[in-house]
């Protein structure tokens, strides 16, 4: 390649590949290639897929030690709007150290927000050229097979504990580290096969899921709604709002990674998949009517995780 300080915004949605796409750039490019992602967790995982072909660091590991590459690819590049100027400043010292540089600088990511777009193109002054290679953005490559709004948090747990054991593995999206260790506590003593996931140990749930692969749940922190390999998830729960379409669209992309149909139980309505209010009423209906029943037979526990 002959560019000069260029720039590629390439989004894509959740799913498509993206990973598989960083070893073909590395073998059509012929050019050294880093690779910095905001997320340990998928740091160790491209380390231990890639070896020494492609030098893999999250920001704070470049900065210890920065180093020169000709292509520098940022995975996850959204995190940098809404992590970058909040909790980890260094993200930003390192992309304007990493990318001062280089000769392309790839930009990857599933959801462009507005604030992205504008921030991309502020970079106007810094590199020769701007591109964006869209191949889908904010979208899903598989929507869920049922979108549920439900009327209530208590109504999400109610739900989650009627399930049967041993029918798949499901997902459970907590606002707080406090909420995952009751709820956790909760379903195990229910006699379900659950994980739990707080921040800072989405590399540790890897050996928990040798020991148990498939959970009847993982309860987490939205630690896990990025870059983590999972279980084939049949059944994704959001315990509060997102009030945020792209961390909405990366959470429910846990469901149905290779393919199979799942269900999603939320709080808000969607961002980006077709939806019917009436369906969901009468969705949510049957729903309500089946776990009163299982109330009625005993087959719930009396209590649940209090809002």
């Amino acid at each position: 390649m002959d560019f000069t300080n260029t720039l590629v915004l390439l989004s894509a949605p959740p799913a498509s590949g993206k990973t598989y796409w960083i070893g073909q750039f590395q073998e059509a490019l012929a050019e050294e290639l880093l690779l910095v992602t905001p997320l340990r967790a998928l740091a160790n995982e491209c380390r231990l897929k890639w070896d020494t072909a492609i030098r893999v660091v999250t920001p704070e590991e470049y900065l210890l030690r920065p180093s020169r590459a000709d292509v520098v690819i940022f995975d996850e590049f959204h995190l940098y709007v809404y992590w970058g100027d909040s909790f980890r400043e260094r993200m930003w010292e390192a992309f304007y150290g990493a990318s001062d540089t280089a000769r392309v600088c790839i930009l990857l990511t599933a959801t462009v927000s507005p604030e992205l777009v504008g921030l991309v193109r502020s970079f106007a002054v810094h590199f020769d050229q701007l591109l964006w290679v869209d191949h889908g953005n904010r979208q899903l490559k598989f929507p869920p097979r049922t979108y549920l709004k439900a009327p209530s948090r208590k109504w999400v747990i109610a739900d989650i504990m009627r399930q049967e054991k041993s029918t798949g593995v499901r997902i459970v999206f907590c606002r707080y580290r406090e909420e995952v260790l009751a709820l956790g506590k909760q379903l195990s003593g229910a006699g379900f096969r659950c994980l739990t996931c707080l921040g800072g140990e989405a590399g540790a749930l890897g050996g928990k899921l040798i020991e148990t692969p498939t959970p009847d749940y993982i309860v987490c922190t939205t630690v896990l709604s990025h870059g983590v390999n999972l279980p084939e998830i049949s059944r994704v729960y959001l315990l509060y709002p997102t009030g945020n379409c792209d961390f909405w669209i990366q959470m429910i992309a846990r469901g149905g990674r290779c393919g199979s149909d799942y269900t999603v139980i939320g709080l808000e309505l969607p961002h980006s998949i077709s939806w019917s209010p009436i369906r969901n009423f009468l969705a949510v209906l049957r729903e309500s009517l089946y776990t009163w029943l299982c109330l009625r037979e005993g087959l719930l526990p009396p209590r649940s995780v209090e809002e």
